[in-house]
């Protein structure tokens, strides 16, 4: 079982990549900054380098955070693969859905809400951490992006306040800076991403070498080897299938030109990495959304589509909600098949 979770674990990194690699590029390719395969390759290999360099904090979250994992674990190894093995399954089936419908929303509130779906299924609702959930998820689902939009806001008054009377190679300097942020919150993304996806794969792993419910309390972290194997897979599903979202998040919402491009990767940098740092199992893909409309309502708020914004909006609400059901149906199913 071991194995087969490994497996799926790769294809959940792998539709993840291919639900956000493309609001990672969004801003830089619709501004005009790097063509569209330039930047999802320049974002897929530093998704790769983010998995590996950039902390654990994340993972231990997802691993003792979110569900109680002794009760899992109480379960035996059996229970614990199913366990994992069904939330990514169900995190797949709304993220693939979602991504079809080109609607930014969270591919790890998906995971989130699968694996809570899941845990209830068969532990019941105690074996929910509810306190960690409504801080950890709830509350940084919420604030994430308004920070995000506040950052992107008040960074884009201060950088053309800075700016307002730069010359041409300004503009050079700006689109260069716009690269080395791209890179930036590429690397951060592969580093939260990747994390989420080895923190449900290293219960199946702790399953697999006859772990008690006791050990929930020193969880060892995975081999680096597994960890960079979820950021290939993050990499690789950018690099096939991140073009679908680029449109809704560059064009759809607000024209971003090459100042606004900046901004709004700066400040998506900024939150993500306070988040990595704190443990937070953020969405990028909000951040990213909330700094979009933080420099569309600089200026000009009627420039906003928010005929699409209600859209994107009803899918991170929605999110947390149908991934826990899907995952519940998934893993009631499961427990059907005979191992």
């Amino acid at each position: 079982m071991l194995v087969l979770t490994v497996i799926i674990g790769l294809a959940t990194a792998y539709v993840n990549g291919m639900h956000d690699g493309g609001t990672i590029v969004a801003t830089t390719v619709t501004s005009r900054i790097m063509k569209p395969r330039s930047a999802i390759l320049l974002a897929g290999l530093a998704c790769l380098l983010g998995s590996v360099l950039l902390g654990s904090a994340v993972q231990t979250t997802m691993v003792s955070g979110i569900v109680n994992s002794g009760a899992i674990l109480a379960g035996g190894g059996k229970q614990a693969a199913l366990f994992a093995v069904s939330a990514f399954l169900g995190s797949m089936v709304w993220n693939l859905i979602t991504w079809a419908g080109r609607l930014p929303s969270s591919a790890s509130h998906s995971l989130i809400g699968s694996m809570i779906g899941c845990s209830m299924a068969v532990c019941g609702m105690d074996s929910v951490i509810w306190s960690s959930v409504m801080l950890r998820v709830v509350a940084a689902m919420i604030l994430s992006p308004l920070a995000g939009f506040a950052l992107g806001f008040l960074l884009l008054k201060l950088q053309n306040r800075i700016l307002r009377r730069g010359t041409i190679v300004w503009t050079q300097r700006v689109r260069a800076l716009d690269i080395v942020s791209t890179f930036l919150l590429a690397l951060s993304y592969g580093s939260n991403e990747a994390q989420k996806v080895a923190g449900v794969i290293c219960l199946g792993a702790l399953a697999s070498g006859g772990g008690s419910p006791s050990d929930s309390l020193t969880l060892p972290y995975l081999p680096v080897s597994i960890t960079s194997l979820c950021g290939l897979a993050l990499a690789i599903g950018a690099m096939t299938g991140g073009f679908n979202m680029m449109r809704t998040v560059g064009r759809d919402i607000v024209k971003i030109n090459t100042d606004r491009a900046f901004v709004s990767q700066l400040s998506s940098i900024l939150v993500v990495e306070i988040a990595n740092a704190a443990g937070l199992p953020i969405s990028s893909t909000q951040v990213i959304t909330g700094s979009v409309m933080g420099v569309g309502n600089e200026d000009r708020p009627r420039s906003m589509n928010w005929e699409i914004l209600y859209k994107i909006l009803a899918a991170w609400i929605l999110t947390l909600p149908a991934a826990g059901l899907t995952g519940a149906v998934v893993i009631r199913l499961m427990m059907l098949i005979p191992v």
